[in-house]
């Protein structure tokens, strides 16, 4: 340690050139101390280390990179991760291809150009939401906004240029989120700061997107930065063991800051409370951040002018409190718990544009920008053209660009019909444009959103044979430890790595056990709980409690996500059911009853109005082991009530044409 400390100290007048060897362990080092779990055992050293010397390469070549000061270089640049996105070599690719481009111009001038570039490469899809890496992305020229702000901020890292994805993780308006990307941009002087851009539409000027007048109405927008030793000029919502969580609202919107005090029934302050900062989204009320009180029993966020349900919990007691926009204090007595009985209607108001929302309609092709975007869709669909499969096979055009490995994989298929099965059944149409030949060849099915890896043949070569359901939950509950500190986000680890390393978070152990029932041979799924559930084991073994029944009746056919949404009461905070999150016009899974594990759960409704606006309703439901349940809902109605369309519309895809004209 000693020796290693003295190389730094005798490097520190190297550092900027990048000509110290022992800066490069440096990095590396640094990418170990706070990378999850997952990115620890399923990439090698040697990658980290190759992904370092590109960026030490930039630090070197490129002009503006002596402007960056050790922070912002360190923080975004050096990190590879942006999203949840499996890791590529997308730095090595991209550098090569972009640094020639560039190379001469400013550090303003370069982000734009960096941009128009990423444009030339991808448009505007949605998808479910599993991201996919930035090569993937590129070589099938789609992403949603998560994936092309991923791409973005890939591919100004790798040239040298600080950049983050953030986040506005549910909009108070509309059903929908957005994402997309911040560069710091230095003058010649060195005076730099955090600029905005729509990442894959590229503007003339820094600091303008379709969505500016979106994010004036946020309730929050924020990103997680790499390294829980981070220390900027952002508010600070919170610090984990790898990442440093930051408010970057402020830029947007205007902002309140929000104070909550916890106390009990006598008024003491109650330390180490949950407090919930929830905005309805999706007929849920969704956790936008999350904070514990100190010592008495305050919590504070940073926030925009539109109202919130603060969700606040102490283990088995909570509240559920409305916050109108111009409160500013609060003080919350946690006075509910599982078995309480509540009916409770809210009107909930939208924050107000403090910017004209934009005339969708209009696609610039007048304006020097405007005719660039136009030839760079032609560059994108040109390479489609070249690229893709354009015959009549529908698998062969779903795959993209990924088409001749499909191709392939059928031709040496001893039975194409079943192989042909395979993949319409047992992966998603984003699996088909990115999954590899050794993943086919194993058969391997997706469990959750989890990155598409081989797993059967190995899996079943490392577990025990011969196991019943009972006995593989067993050896599970047995062998593998759960440790959620180390990988705070739950970034999935493969399940072959938590197999060989035995340590993994809780969402990858869920995985984990369905995928080693299926190479053992069982019937496995995560139920909408996210729990996994092998055929034939018991509830003692699945350590889950028994189950009951729940029907949810309506007058009208509604639906889950846009109507109304359940979530089960776990130490008191809502966690939402999940069902297939392709499917936005899922009806009423709940029609003709649904098996759940007993306990209390919040049943959630909603009308949105015109404005954005909602109409409310929350309740209680018990589930009781071995009974049916039936509950009957109905939203509350007006004649300002947003038409369907209206809700399940994401403002990124609304908006894709008033940016380029898509291909």
């Amino acid at each position: 340690m000693r020796h290693y400390l003295s190389s730094i100290i005798l490097c520190m007048g190297l550092l900027m050139l990048g000509s110290c060897q022992s800066e490069k362990t440096d990095y590396v080092a640094f990418l170990y101390k706070y990378m999850p779990t997952s990115d620890s055992v399923d990439y090698s050293r040697e990658y980290w280390e190759r992904q370092v010397a590109i960026s030490e390469r930039a630090r070197k070549e490129m002009p503006w990179a002596k402007l960056v000061p050790e922070t912002e270089w360190k923080h975004f640049v050096v990190p590879v991760r942006v999203n949840n996105e499996s890791l590529d070599d997308a730095r090595t690719v991209i550098y090569e291809e972009l640094a020639p481009r560039i190379m001469g111009m400013t550090m303003e001038e370069a982000a734009l150009e960096v941009n128009h570039w990423c444009h030339e490469k991808v448009s505007y899809q949605p998808s479910d939401g599993r991201t996919s890496p930035p090569l993937a992305t590129m070589a099938n020229a789609i992403g949603r906004c998560g994936e092309e702000s991923t791409f973005t901020v890939a591919a100004m890292r790798a040239v040298g240029i600080p950049a983050r994805q953030v986040y506005c993780p549910r909009w108070s308006h509309t059903d929908s989120n957005h994402a997309w990307v911040e560069v710091w941009v230095a003058d010649e002087n060195g005076n730099g700061r955090w600029r905005f851009m729509g990442a894959c539409e590229p503007e003339a000027v820094l600091d303008k997107g379709w969505f500016n007048w979106a994010a004036s109405r946020a309730m929050l927008v924020h990103t997680r930065v790499f390294g829980a030793d981070y220390n900027g000029k952002e508010e600070v919502l919170g610090r984990d063991k790898c990442y440093t969580e930051i408010n970057c609202l402020p830029t947007y919107a205007p902002t309140k800051n929000l104070k909550v005090q916890v106390v009990d029934a006598d008024g003491a302050p109650i330390a180490d409370a949950t407090v919930d900062f929830r905005v309805y989204n999706y007929a849920e009320f969704y956790p936008i951040a999350t904070q514990k009180t100190d010592a008495e029993g305050k919590a504070a966020f940073t926030t925009g002018f539109g109202d919130l349900v603060v969700w606040v919990s102490t283990g088995d007691a909570f509240s559920a409190v409305y916050v109108p926009a111009k409160q500013e204090e609060v003080k919350i007595t946690p006075s509910l718990n599982a078995s309480s009985v509540c009916f409770e209607e809210l009107d909930l108001y939208a924050p107000v544009s403090a910017l004209p929302e934009p005339d969708r309609s209009i696609v610039d092709t007048v304006s020097v920008n405007g005719r660039r975007l136009m030839k760079e869709d032609s560059i994108r669909v040109a390479y489609q053209q070249a690229a893709f499969y354009w015959g009549e096979d529908e698998l062969l055009r779903k795959a993209r660009s990924n088409w001749q490995v499909i191709e392939e994989y059928l031709e040496e298929a001893e039975n194409e019909a079943a192989a042909r099965d395979y993949l319409i059944n047992g992966l998603s149409e984003k699996d088909l444009r990115d999954v590899t030949m050794e993943a086919l060849q194993d058969s391997a099915t997706r469990v959750s959103t989890e990155p598409l890896r081989p797993y059967m043949e190995e899996l079943e070569q490392i577990l025990p044979s011969g196991l019943t359901p009972d006995a593989w939950l067993q050896w599970v509950d047995e062998n593998i430890t759960i440790d959620d500190e180390s990988n705070p986000l739950k970034i999935f680890m493969s399940a072959v790595s938590v197999a060989k390393h035995k340590v993994t978070d809780s969402r990858s152990l869920e995985v984990f056990k369905v995928a080693g029932a299926r190479a053992l041979g069982m019937k496995a799924w995560l139920d909408a709980t996210g729990a996994a559930y092998v055929e034939g084991s018991t509830p003692e073994a699945q350590n889950t409690s028994a189950t009951g029944t729940l029907t949810v009746k309506a007058a009208e056919n509604l639906k889950y996500f846009t109507d109304f949404n359940l979530a089960r009461l776990v130490d008191g905070r809502p966690q939402s059911l999940n069902f297939d999150d392709e499917d936005q016009t899922l009806g009423n899974p709940f029609a003709n009853g649904v098996e759940l594990p007993e306990g209390a759960y919040l049943l959630v409704t909603g009308t949105r109005l015109l404005g954005g606006d909602v109409l409310a309703t929350y309740q209680i439901v018990q589930v009781k082991a071995g009974e049916a349940t039936v509950v009957s809902i109905a939203p509350r109605q007006s004649e300002k009530k947003a038409t369907h369309d209206l809700l399940n519309l994401q403002d990124s895809d609304k908006d894709a044409s008033a940016t380029s004209v898509q291909g």
